[in-house]
Parts: C-alpha cells; sequence; structure tokens
C-alpha cells in the first residue's frame, strides 16, 4: 500500500520548522557562522512559500475580477451591488490570501535582515580580533 503524495507547502513548512529546531538549540554567541548557514537554508523554503502564496493571491484576484465583470454584466439593474454580492465569498478567500503572502513575504525579509545583522558581528569580531582564541 502506498502513502498518499505529500503537499509541497506541507514539505517546505517541515524543512522550516527542522531548521528551526536546529536554531533553537543553537546557541546565540559564537555560533553566528552555524546560524547564518541554517538561516540561509530556511530562507529558500520561505522563499518558496512566499512565492506560493503569492500565486494563490493573484489567482484569487483574478477570479473575483471575473465573476464581478458576468455578474455586472447579467445583472438587469443594480449593477454595482450585484457585482459586489457575487463575489462576497473570493473577497475572504482574496483577503486569506493576501494575509498568507504578506506574512510569508514579511518572514522572508525579517529572516534575510537577520541574516545580514550575523553578517555583520562577523564582520565585526573579525576586524577586532574577538574572534582569535588565545590573544
Amino acid at each position: 500500500m502506498t502513502e498518499p503524495k505529500q503537499n509541497w507547502t506541507e514539505t517546505h513548512l517541515i524543512e522550516i520548522i527542522k531548521y528551526q529546531k536546529q536554531l533553537d538549540v543553537l546557541p546565540h554567541d559564537g555560533m553566528e557562522i552555524a546560524r547564518i548557514e541554517l538561516l540561509s537554508k530556511m530562507l529558500i523554503f520561505i522563499g518558496k512559500l512566499s512565492a506560493e502564496f503569492s500565486e494563490r493571491y493573484k489567482r484569487v484576484y483574478a477570479s473575483r475580477k471575473r465573476a464581478h465583470a458576468e455578474a455586472y454584466i447579467a445583472a438587469a439593474k443594480n449593477k454595482a451591488a450585484e457585482a459586489e454580492l457575487a463575489v462576497i465569498d473570493l473577497r475572504e478567500e482574496e483577503a486569506e490570501a493576501y494575509g498568507n503572502m504578506k506574512r510569508w513575504g514579511n518572514a522572508f525579509e525579517s529572516t534575510k535582515e537577520e541574516i545580514n545583522a550575523l553578517k555583520y558581528r562577523v564582520r565585526i569580531s573579525i576586524e577586532d580580533g574577538s574572534s582569535r582564541r588565545g590573544s
């Protein structure tokens, strides 16, 4: 008996969680390079989710616009009101998709900023010699 195929979105989430668990047990001081490596790997999956949720948002947006236009054309009177009523569910779906798109986009940017801050700390510690042992 074969197992059902796993949703790729869930697979990416599992990878992100795996890297986050590794980060949670890694000390903050003295392990900057290891943290950068883990965050960089995690960033790949965050980026893929961000792109997917962006695409989903655009697809729902396009569906809503099409349904609105069709309802507007089909309505005999109160065209705007009829068209708006026809897309209420799509508007809710669009709002959820927009939230997911923004959430993962923000996670992507935050992770990039964290990586850059760690790179800066490594550069400073190399320049001031604090990364040298026995000095």
